[in-house]
């Protein structure tokens, strides 16, 4: 076989947005950044959902019923995924700078062409070989910062962290063990690139970060508090009784909602911010 007869290289990837139906609530927040930091993002982007949708044309709502576990869930969604690669993001992670499409398209490509089944894209270091010709580092035994969080696999892979059954901690062990074992498929961007992406983490057990709290302040946008408050954070007696109280709250409001819907109620359509119709 020459040159010219080799296969095409598979580097296709897609966007695979983490999420359920009682962080609804994100959704609009969450693309209101997505989009505004990359609004040449590659269509369609994918949202995990239970039952509910996101009216946006650009987004697939891949509605995988009541929640059971999350290898069950993601292993559905990928069903509907045509990618050899996967970029799964949190949706409580809101970008604050804008995202390059050309340069995640030449990270993926050189990726594939080592064969790359894990991309970390939080992270960046100087630990682990350097791939030379790329923006690429292994990621070595000695720094295991492989895990289930804002990362690129192979969709092999991912079926692979979510078999049904597994929770995301089953995920989180089978990725590090496989960076304790020194897996040579495994990648970070090296110290000295433009990270290809940045982001504020904006929950944290439930409810709202302080410093996302501020972020959104300082971009002009207002959470939905009743959905999701933004409760006092000390670890006196006051504050966590009422942390307890609004997360049991919260729980009793998903109960409902999931019994709804299964009975047949209709999901209701989540909006984009500033669309009311």
């Amino acid at each position: 076989m020459t040159v010219n007869d080799q296969p095409a290289l598979d580097s296709s990837w897609a966007v695979l947005i983490s999420s359920f139906d009682d962080n609804s609530d994100l959704w609009p927040l969450f693309f209101h950044y997505f989009f505004q930091q990359w609004p040449d993002a590659p269509a369609p982007v994918y949202l995990v959902t239970n039952f509910k949708r996101y009216d946006d044309p650009r987004v697939v709502s891949l509605c995988v019923g009541k929640d059971t576990d999350w290898g069950s869930v993601i292993t559905a969604s990928l069903a509907s995924v045509n990618a050899r690669y996967v970029w799964m993001l949190l949706d409580d992670l809101f970008f604050d700078r804008p995202v390059e499409t050309t340069r995640v398209n030449e990270t993926v490509a050189q990726m594939a062409r080592r064969g790359g089944v894990y991309l970390e894209t939080g992270r960046q270091g100087d630990a682990g070989p350097r791939v030379e010709g790329t923006d690429l580092r292994r990621i070595p035994a000695s720094n295991p910062i492989a895990g289930i969080n804002s990362a690129i696999y192979s969709k092999q892979l991912l079926l692979e962290l979510a078999r049904p059954g597994n929770s995301i901690w089953d995920g989180n062990k089978v990725m590090n063990a496989m960076n304790v074992e020194d897996s040579p498929d495994l990648y970070y961007l090296r110290e000295g690139v433009p990270p290809l992406i940045s982001f504020m983490e904006a929950v944290k057990g439930k409810f709202w970060k302080p410093a996302a709290m501020d972020f959104m302040r300082r971009t002009g946008v207002t959470p939905d508090l009743k959905w999701r408050p933004f409760p006092p954070q000390g670890q006196d007696p006051i504050s966590k009784v009422v942390r307890s109280f609004h997360k049991r709250r919260m729980d009793l409001r998903k109960r409902r909602e999931e019994k709804r819907f299964a009975a047949g109620g209709v999901p209701a359509l989540v909006r984009p911010m500033g669309k009311t119709s």
